[in-house]
C-alpha cells in the first residue's frame, strides 16, 4: 500500500507523540528542593508520590560534598522497614506507612547532617520518581564578653573582648556612648572576635558598652550586658557637722571623712599631726 506524504508526515508525528509518551513513563521525574534547619531541633524532609500506580518501595539516601552515597533507611511494601545501622534512632519516616508518605524526620539535627538527601519512591507501573532535598544547617551562636578591670592613667587599651560562634559566621557590634575604638576579627569560618578599647577614665567608671551579635536565626541582636569598670583612687577630704567655728566646750563635734574612689577603701585611720588624739574621741562606721 502506497502512503502519501501526508498520511506518512501523520504516522510520523503520531509514532514521535507516543516515544515521548513512552519515554515520559520510564524516565525519573527528579525535584530539587532547598530547605533550611537549625542544630538541635527536628528536621521534618517532605517525599510523598503525587502519581497513578502502587507504590513498592521508598528509600532515603543522602550525599555529602565528596559525592559519596549514605544509606539512610527503605521500606518495601511486602518485606516491610529497614533501617541501616549509621541512622538508627537518629533518622526514621514519619508515617506508619511510607508508602503513603515518606517525609523522613531527623530527630536531633546536628551542622553534620548538612548533606544533599535523595528520596527514591519506586512504583508499579509507572516508574520512578526521585526527590533530591538541599539541606542546609545553621547553628545559634554560643557568645560571652570578657570585660577588663581598668585603672585610671592607663594608656589606650582593650576594655572587653565579645566572641560568638555559630554558623553562618555571626556579625558583632558594640551598644555604648563612650568613646573608643572596635576591631573584629575573624577567628575561623564560624568564629569572631571584637576588641573594644578606650583611654581609661573615671568617668568611664559604670558606663554601658554592650555586645549586639547579629546572626540570621534571630529576629533582633541578641545583647550582652557590660558595664566598664574603671579603678581610682580615692580623693578625700573632711567635713565638720554643724555651722561656724568650733569652740571649747562644743558638744558632739563631728569630722567626717568622705574618700570616694573605686573601689571602696576597706580602711579609715584617724591621725593628730599635734600629737595622740583628743580624749573620749571614738570613730563611727558609715556603710556607703
Amino acid at each position: 500500500m502506497m502512503l502519501s506524504r501526508r498520511n506518512t508526515l501523520q504516522l510520523y508525528i503520531y509514532g514521535t507523540l507516543m516515544l515521548c509518551v513512552v519515554g515520559k513513563a520510564v524516565e525519573p521525574l527528579i525535584s530539587t528542593v532547598a530547605l533550611r534547619s537549625l542544630s538541635e531541633a527536628e528536621t521534618r524532609l517532605p517525599c510523598r508520590h503525587e502519581g497513578d500506580g502502587q507504590v513498592v518501595q521508598v528509600s532515603w539516601s543522602r550525599f555529602r560534598a565528596s559525592g559519596n552515597e549514605e544509606r539512610i533507611i527503605m521500606y518495601h511494601f511486602t518485606e516491610g522497614l529497614k533501617e541501616f545501622t549509621d541512622f538508627v534512632s537518629k533518622m526514621r519516616f514519619e508515617s506508619l506507612d511510607p508508602t503513603k508518605d515518606a517525609t523522613l524526620l531527623i530527630l536531633n539535627t546536628a551542622e553534620s547532617d548538612d548533606a544533599t538527601y535523595v528520596c527514591k519512591i519506586a512504583t508499579f507501573p509507572s516508574g520512578n520518581t526521585d526527590i533530591t532535598i538541599k539541606l542546609t544547617v545553621w547553628s545559634r551562636p554560643i557568645s560571652n564578653v570578657e570585660a577588663v578591670e581598668l585603672v585610671e592613667g592607663q594608656t589606650f587599651r582593650t576594655a572587653a573582648t565579645c566572641r560568638a560562634v555559630g554558623w553562618p559566621q555571626p556579625r558583632l557590634t558594640w551598644d555604648t556612648d563612650v568613646a573608643g575604638q572596635a576591631q573584629n576579627r575573624s577567628v575561623d569560618a564560624r568564629t569572631v572576635s571584637s576588641q573594644f578599647s578606650l583611654h581609661p577614665l573615671r568617668s568611664l567608671d559604670g558606663r554601658r558598652l554592650d555586645c549586639l551579635v547579629w546572626h540570621p536565626t534571630f529576629d533582633t541582636p541578641q545583647r550582652i550586658r557590660n558595664r566598664l569598670v574603671v579603678h581610682y583612687p580615692p580623693d578625700v577630704w573632711i567635713e565638720h557637722r554643724g555651722k561656724g567655728e568650733w569652740y571649747v566646750g562644743l558638744e558632739d563635734a563631728e569630722l567626717k571623712c568622705v574618700s570616694g574612689g573605686n573601689p571602696k577603701p576597706h580602711n579609715i585611720t584617724w591621725a593628730r599631726l599635734e600629737g595622740s588624739m583628743p580624749e573620749g574621741w571614738r570613730p563611727i562606721l558609715t556603710a556607703h
